[in-house]
């Protein structure tokens, strides 16, 4: 990929990669999950290998944005590639998407997102970010290293962040 081509280019629905769903269900396929939200479902291919569990998709090209979701919602694990970009100021999409489901699933939930490193670090002392990370959100137990070309024709330096997550491991590198 050229850097200079790649410059300003962002795709609008970028897919998961097959690689990296089945790298989140083999870590959490032991749990015992029975409901799995997908707020931002694609084409469903970060719960395909989940069966025998009740998943909840919300897909804004099917009619269902979850953005404009009000009630409460019950599931055993957030999972979740929102789109990294959706035009509401400075806030990164990630901080939209996680404040919602926080909002509708309570903070115990476990959470994995796959979102820009820029939302973890790259914050000033006082930004809002840096102290809703610090202090409001749950715990992140758990870290993805994703290599810099993850998603198909873009780089981008991405991670999985794992908000409640003590039944794995701290740090996780990506081995294709």
């Amino acid at each position: 990929m050229n850097k200079s081509k790649n410059k300003g280019v962002k795709r609008n629905d970028t897919p998961t990669p097959f690689w990296l769903c089945e790298f989140l269900f083999d870590l959490v396929k032991e749990q015992d999950f029975k409901t799995i939200l997908d707020p931002c479902s694609g084409d469903g291919r970060l719960t395909k290998a989940f069966e025998g569990v009740d998943i909840i998709n919300y897909e804004i090209k099917e009619g269902t944005d979850f953005l404009k979701e009000t009630k409460p919602i019950s599931c055993d694990l957030v999972i979740i590639n929102p789109p990294f970009n959706i035009g509401q100021g400075r806030r990164l999409s990630v901080e939209v998407f996680l404040d919602k489901i926080l909002e509708l699933v309570g903070k115990e939930t476990p959470i994995l997102i796959i979102t820009p490193m820029g939302f973890r670090l790259n914050q000033k002392i006082n930004s809002k970010r840096w102290k809703k990370v610090r202090d409001t959100y749950p715990p992140i137990n758990t870290i993805i290293s994703l290599p810099l070309d993850t998603f198909e024709d873009t780089l981008f330096h991405t991670e999985v962040i794992g908000f409640n997550t003590p039944f794995l491991a701290p740090h996780y590198f990506i081995s294709i």
